[in-house]
């Protein structure tokens, strides 16, 4: 009897063993090689890269962010808006040289200062959205909803972080679920659920374009050099427009899928797109080609739902694209020559 037992427990680990190396096998038949993986926890409520990825924002619940260098995976720095069980940095951003970093909670915003290693300033606004910071660190371009009246108004507001002051206002129908800045600082954008996505001319504060989809906008960005803009609706695909004449430029994916994030190079060339079914696709803007297809790593391959690709980044310095999901995976990507 003793040495059934012993039998019967050596054949169950023998089935387990054997299970945890077809996992292990399948997890990496499901996902492609990069040169650097790193992973943190999967908790976080939102994840943003630096614009050179040399740095990366989690956040926590209770409004707790964590400042991470990518190289080493070490904790600069860490903040909190406040302690509440509901609190919650949802959009971050990094001014272009990250001497600034702007978090922001569905009613708070909060400037902070990477060299002096503290938060600046302090703001209320209703209801944002979104968040994106100027080059410069100056302002910030805030999805939010404005309450004070009869009828709720959904508006950006191009907002001075040092004064308090509101520079331009803009407006859509139904929420602003997404906004981008140009790094020259000449643009901005905004997609809504009302199925537009609009560019703004920030030296005269007036509308520019404005561009109908079929569904809600989901994803907005702009090209460093202000000349690309890029909208996705989820059953509308990919669109690159010429932010001059408003002409399109190119539909890169007709293909219904939403895109989680983009961004794009710094020489306005590509532009990565990340999605919800845990893939990265690198595009030519000017032939419309696929350049680089990847599929992040999956922490365990039994994992019922993909992981959204959340933010990415070109790193100027090794000609790397990082990515992280949002189940906490962080990778770069060797970028095709």
């Amino acid at each position: 009897m003793l040495n059934f037992l012993k039998q019967k427990n050596l054949s169950y680990l023998g089935v387990l063993l054997l299970t945890i190396f077809f996992m292990t096998l399948l997890t990496g038949c499901l996902s492609d090689t990069a040169n650097r993986t790193t992973e943190h926890s999967e908790n976080a409520i939102s994840i943003t890269l630096s614009h050179d990825a040399q740095y990366v924002l989690i956040a926590r619940s209770q409004g707790f962010v964590e400042l991470l260098d990518t190289n080493s995976n070490e904790v600069i720095s860490q903040w909190q808006h406040n302690d509440s069980p509901k609190a919650g940095v949802i959009a971050s951003d990094f001014s272009s040289n990250n001497d600034f970093i702007v978090t922001a909670e569905q009613g708070t915003m909060a400037l902070f200062s990477l060299k002096e290693k503290k938060v600046l300033y302090f703001w209320s606004m209703d209801d944002i959205r979104d968040i994106k910071l100027s080059s410069d660190g100056e302002y910030a371009l805030v999805s939010s909803r404005d309450r004070s009246g009869e009828y709720p108004l959904y508006r950006i507001v191009y907002f001075h972080l040092r004064t308090g002051g509101i520079k331009y206002g803009f407006y859509h129908d139904d929420i602003v679920t997404s906004v981008a800045l140009s790094a020259d600082g000449r643009y901005a954008i905004s997609g809504s659920d009302d199925t537009k996505a609009r560019l703004w001319d920030l030296k005269t504060g007036e509308l520019k374009h404005t561009w109908s989809h079929i569904s809600k906008v989901s994803k907005v960005q702009l090209s460093p050099d202000g000349q690309y803009a890029m909208t996705n609706a989820a059953s509308d695909g990919i669109f690159i427009w010429n932010t001059d004449n408003g002409q399109l430029v190119r539909r890169l994916n007709k293909i219904r899928a939403t895109v989680a994030s983009a961004v794009f190079s710094p020489d306005s060339k590509t532009i990565a797109t990340g999605y919800s079914r845990e893939e990265i696709i690198l595009w030519d803007i000017k032939t419309g080609t696929k350049l680089m297809a990847k599929r992040p790593k999956r922490r365990y391959v039994w994992q019922s739902s993909l992981a959204n690709v959340t933010t990415m980044a070109f790193s100027n310095e090794s000609n790397e694209l990082a990515s992280e999901t949002s189940r906490g995976i962080l990778q770069f990507w060797k970028l095709p020559k």
